[in-house]
């Protein structure tokens, strides 16, 4: 019985250790990506599982090897996050709102709460910060956005300073804004 080795795999010596070079440089970045996805769980499944399928892909993968397997380990890492929210339990009428908490305790907004607030921004603002959160460089963030890596610096500054502000007051709801309107 023949191994089956499934075409664009890797099979040469010199494709091997250009594998490994790869995960030396990347590794470190690509588990970054994961958890700011996937912070309380298994991040290191995605990106373990990302590898290996670059691995099974190597000679199928044409163009920025790094930007596929960033690509495929988010991919990964949100499948794992939505499935553990599908077998977390649901929230109880005593449970808090998410606004109720306004510093959590590691002094950081969780994926989830971040992604409430983000069309509030500015699409600019939106965009480096979306960028950031896969796990860019400002550098990269900004070649693909075309501006210079102040200009990322002070998107992302701004971006966070108002999901911070938004995240420290209860949404307003129709009837609140109307009511402030009212007022005015």
């Amino acid at each position: 019985m023949t191994d089956h080795v499934p075409p664009g795999a890797i099979q040469d010596p010199r494709d091997v250790a250009a594998f490994t070079q790869f995960v030396r440089e990347h590794h470190s970045s690509l588990l970054g990506l994961a958890r700011t996805i996937y912070p309380t769980g298994d991040y290191e499944l995605a990106v373990s599982d990302g590898l290996l399928r670059l691995c099974r892909h190597w000679h199928s993968v044409t163009g920025d090897r790094v930007a596929w397997t960033k690509t495929v380990v988010r991919r990964l890492a949100i499948d794992l996050r939505r499935r553990s929210r599908e077998e977390a339990t649901e929230l109880h009428e005593h449970d808090p709102p998410l606004w109720a908490a306004a510093t959590p305790i590691d002094g950081r907004l969780e994926l989830n709460e971040v992604l409430e607030l983000l069309p509030t921004l500015p699409p600019r603002e939106q965009a480096a910060l979306l960028w950031s959160a896969f796990g860019y460089q400002n550098s990269e963030i900004a070649d693909r956005m075309t501006i210079s890596e102040a200009s990322v610096r002070s998107y992302l500054a701004h971006a966070r300073k108002r999901i911070r502000e938004g995240f420290s007051r209860p949404p307003q709801t129709r009837s609140s804004r109307l009511a402030t309107e009212k007022e005015i």
